[in-house]
């Protein structure tokens, strides 16, 4: 297998591309006879197209009930509806259970000790 040398061209030596033909704008047609009214083409004025994209509006707020959580919604401007919430209102009482139940495992730990304390000073095992 050979392979042959790429030859170079001369500096200078521009390819020739072949040239299009330009093509001629259809003529408009001419009414036949004169009755007939004349074609005005209306111009196109420029106004700002509609909005493909909602607005929306976002609201911070402290949620004093689950504990000072911040809640992020996302509001339609047009509407009013809520479209995001962060956390979810069911990820909000969640939260709420679970401060619950950390409270009622707090107070039976309060409670077990306060019952061993008592019951060690009704034996005398107390602190003198």
């Amino acid at each position: 297998m050979s392979i042959d040398p790429v030859h170079a061209s001369p500096a200078g030596v521009e390819r020739q591309t072949p040239e299009r033909k330009a093509q001629a704008a259809p003529t408009p047609r001419r009414a036949v006879s004169e009755n007939v009214p004349k074609v005005e083409i209306a111009k196109i004025q420029n106004s700002p197209a509609p909005s493909l994209f909602p607005e929306h509006e976002v609201k911070v707020q402290l949620d004093t009930s689950a504990n000072d959580v911040i809640v992020y919604q996302v509001l339609d401007k047009q509407s009013g509806n809520l479209v995001l919430q962060v956390p979810s209102a069911a990820q909000i009482r969640g939260i709420q259970q679970a401060q619950e139940l950390l409270q009622q495992i707090a107070a039976r730990g309060v409670g077990a000790t306060s019952d061993a304390a008592s019951a060690a000073m009704v034996k005398g095992e107390g602190k003198q």
